[in-house]
């Protein structure tokens, strides 16, 4: 799977975003403007709490098999939240987003959902379909909806 182009991106062909330099402005411009923020920062912070949250959810082997194809600064974000025993935390899909809404502008729980839900879509789309299922896996169903 290729990293999806975008302008800001400097080699939109290289199938390993790790590579570019510019992989964490990709990823946050093109959140960005999926969602239709205003700035980059406020991308920037969205994407750093959904990931934040994912890895409470998910077991440390998979956080770090996930980091692979993330730019490093959020590989960083993905990894430091790893459970110390490697287990996934069933977590409800009204807590994630509650979490998620206390490190962002907006508190409309709705808006944010839809926020965190492009989010999630968007890594679905950066990662490899085998990290994809795993990480599926591991999640709790009303979760995994935010992710399809």
């Amino acid at each position: 799977m290729t990293t999806p182009p975008v302008q800001s991106d400097e080699n939109p062909d290289d199938p390993n975003p790790a590579r570019s330099s510019a992989t964490l402005a990709a990823f946050t411009g093109q959140v960005q403007r999926r969602i239709g923020l205003e700035t980059q920062s406020e991308a920037e912070v969205l994407v750093r709490a959904t990931l934040n949250e994912l890895g409470k959810a998910i077991s440390s082997g998979l956080a770090q098999d996930l980091t692979v194809s993330l730019p490093p600064e959020l590989s960083a974000e993905l990894r430091a939240q790893r459970p110390k025993d490697d287990q996934a935390r069933s977590v409800t899909k009204d807590a994630f987003v509650d979490a998620v809404s206390g490190r962002v502008t907006s508190v409309d729980a709705e808006k944010v959902e839809h926020q965190v839900e492009q989010v999630l879509h968007l890594l679905r789309e950066w990662l490899p379909e085998d990290q994809v299922d795993r990480t599926l896996e591991q999640l709790p169903g009303d979760l995994v909806a935010l992710v399809r």
